[in-house]
């Protein structure tokens, strides 16, 4: 499966110290340069900026500024998701990963599957990865990462951690 990741996923799971799942859940990523360039250069000093320096499992990859597609993508998205994207439809990607609902919309739009942080999270959970889900949450909240009650809920109902309705605890 190829995965190609924009800048949202990739400093959330970092702010939690859990950037470890994605290589363990999926093998190698994708990463847009001007993902990269976001997260690493002008992120210096911020989250996921010396994480993703180090990874030895991310592949970084060029994006033609001048594709139509690439094109079309940005005048909705900015460049780092429109990037993702359009990498993971140059190369047939079957998941990207993003949190931004734009991003997310145009990529389902276009076939391509989307995974999310939380999404990342339950996969984990999932495969033995980690043991809950709701401890991450009330970490990603702590460190100033919005998250809709609607969405946490949910979440928790596909991680077996709340019956549905019931209102969340994270």
């Amino acid at each position: 499966m190829i995965v190609v990741a924009d800048a949202g996923p990739l400093i959330h799971l970092s702010v939690v110290r859990l950037l470890r799942l994605l290589p363990v859940l999926y093998g190698r990523i994708l990463v847009p340069d001007i993902v990269y360039e976001e997260v690493v250069k002008e992120g210096d000093l911020l989250p996921g900026s010396a994480e993703l320096r180090g990874a030895d499992w991310i592949e970084r990859i060029p994006h033609d500024p001048d594709a139509p597609l690439f094109q079309i993508l940005r005048a909705q998205l900015d460049s780092g998701e429109a990037a993702a994207i359009w990498v993971a439809a140059e190369r047939r990607g079957s998941l990207v990963l993003s949190d931004d609902r734009p991003a997310r919309l145009a990529a389902e739009q276009l076939g391509l599957g989307v995974r999310g942080t939380l999404g990342v999270l339950v996969e984990a959970k999932r495969r033995g990865e980690i043991g809950e889900v709701a401890p991450v949450i009330t970490e990603l909240r702590r460190q100033g990462v919005w998250l809709s009650e609607r969405l946490i809920l949910r979440i928790l109902v596909e991680a077996g951690e709340s019956e549905p309705g019931v209102p969340p605890t994270a």
